[in-house]
Order: structure tokens, then sequence, then C-alpha cells
């Protein structure tokens, strides 16, 4: 079985050469397209890589594949090709190169696709999969090891990124109240809700007693709370709840806070710093409380409070 198992991850590692390859290629060629369109009228819009269609049969068939893996990476590639015509399309109606904004969301997108591919080659290598079974999220074991790119990717770009801690509400009194499969069945239900609230090229890790972590990429505070704020819609709408002590149903909420890590930062000193500020925010028992201040090297946003919201 081990065998076998080694087979097949070799096999998934081959496949996803070539999509580096083509994608790359592809890029270069999209680029001419987009900027040379007026000048050189002879280019033609690129074809489209075929390869990674071909990977996505390959995954779904293999049985040692996480299907979350495939599901993430193709909503990240559906989101690059549906940029990439809009912006074809708009520099074939003008005849002018793109608007800055919109190149650089896409070099975004494009950036980021290329990154999970080489992350899962790598992962695909040692651990076997990056992604956590129990919750379809990244798995924890990764976490020191992808911020830590993020942060290199600050320092070497500038490219700024963002890291919140979320936590269930009152963690214990679920855990007292409801049985084994009940609570798992809260837990995924979380899980699925960050899913929702994060971008296809983001990540998200369950850290356990109620933890989650989010690494919102290329962005800065502002940006990083629209994901919270997308989290708490997606509470309100769900209208989940649980048994307190007294037997009465009550709102699950979540308590989240978010830092914008500047270079020179720690992974293990952010993590630490973020519980810490969660858990002042906590003992302010204070409702809707919205708290901006700067710590250190690091800015920060709590948000505390109760009721079927993230705070």
């Amino acid at each position: 079985m081990p065998l076998e198992y080694h087979k097949n991850n070799t096999e998934n590692w081959d496949m996803l050469i070539p999509v580096l390859e083509e994608h790359g290629t592809w890029f270069h060629d999209f680029i001419e397209h987009l900027f040379y369109f007026s000048d050189m009228p002879e280019i033609q819009v690129p074809q489209k890589p075929t390869s990674f269609a071909q990977w996505v049969v390959h995954a779904n068939r293999d049985k040692t594949m996480q299907m979350e893996i495939v599901e993430k990476l193709n909503a990240l590639h559906a989101d690059l090709f549906k940029m990439s015509d809009m912006l074809s399309a708009q520099v074939k109606e003008t005849g002018r190169k793109p608007e800055h904004k919109q190149f650089m969301s896409f070099m975004t997108v494009y950036e980021e696709f290329m990154i999970f591919v080489r992350r899962l080659e790598k992962d695909i290598l040692t651990e076997g999969s990056g992604f956590d079974s129990f919750t379809g999220l990244r798995h924890k074991a990764m976490l020191t090891t992808d911020v830590k790119r993020e942060l290199d990717r600050l320092a070497r770009q500038g490219k700024n990124f963002c890291l919140s801690l979320a936590r269930i509400d009152n963690f214990v009194m679920l855990q007292k109240n409801t049985k084994p499969d009940e609570l798992t069945a809260y837990i995924k239900l979380v899980a699925d809700l960050v899913k929702l609230s994060i971008r296809s090229f983001d990540d998200a890790y369950h850290m356990g007693n109620g933890e989650f972590t989010l690494c919102l990429k290329q962005t800065d505070v502002t940006g990083g709370i629209s994901a919270l704020e997308r989290l708490r819609r997606e509470l309100e709408r769900q209208k989940i709840t649980f048994r307190n002590d007294d037997g009465h149903e009550v709102p699950l909420s979540m308590s989240c806070c978010i830092a914008e890590p500047v270079q020179g930062d720690d992974v293990i000193t952010l993590l630490s710093d973020l519980r810490d500020d969660l858990q002042t925010a906590e003992e302010l028992k204070t409702d809707t409380v919205l708290k901006y201040h700067e710590l250190s090297p690091l800015q920060r946003f709590v948000k505390d409070g109760g009721g079927a919201t993230t705070q």
C-alpha cells in the first residue's frame, strides 16, 4: 500500500509539471496580446492551456487526492481565466491597454495560482496533502511555512497580507452541551462558512478548540476586515444556535482579530499577539465594539461582543 501511495503521488507531481510550463508560456503570450494589440493586430488571443483540465480529471479519479484541494485550485483557475477573458474583451473593444487596477487584479490571481500549484507540488512530495481532511481547510501543520512565505514575499516585493484569528465564543460550553458528532458538525459548518468568506487564493486553517486562522493575501487591514464582514454576514444568515448550560438555545457567535504584519515579524509571535488581543477583547465584555489600535510593529483590528456575528 505505501508503494502504491508513493506511485500515485509521483503521478500527481508529474502531471503538475506541464501545468506550470503551459501557464507560464500562456501568460507571456497573453501579456503581449494585452499591451501590443493595437500596434500589432496580427497578435491573436493565445489559446488557453489544457494541461490543468487534464490534471483535474486525473485528480478526481485519484483517491489519494483530497477533493477540497481540487475544488480550491479549480476555483482559482476559473477566476484566472474569467479575468483574462474580461481584459481581452476590453482591449478588443477599446484598442487600449487595460487599466492598471484591473491588470494588477489579474496579476494577483495569476501569481497566486502559480504559487498554489508549486506549493501543491511540495505538499505531494513531502506531506502527501496540505489540507485537513476534517474541515477541508489548509492543514495547521502548514501554517508556519505558509506565513513565512508571505513574510518573505512582503520583504521582497512589498506585498501586504493580513493574518486573522477567529474563535467560536463559549466553545467550552459548546463542547459540554453537545454530543461529539454534533460538535463535529458545528466545526465543519463554521469551516464551510470560513471558506465562503475568503477569496479563492486565501488560506484558512482549523487550529483546534474552536479556533481558525485566516491568511488573507495581497491586502491590507481594510481588505482583511471585508473578509471578516463576509463571515459575519454568513453567520447571521445561517442563524446557528446551540444549548447553553441552562438548556436554552443561544446564537453561535465568533470573536476575531486581525493583524497586518510588517517586515521582520515572526510567525509564532504574530499568532501569540493575536491570541493576546483576542483574550483582551473577550475580557472587556462589551457589546459590538470596534477597536483599532497599533501595538509594537503590528496594526490590529479587534471586534468583540455578543450576538450571532463575528466579533
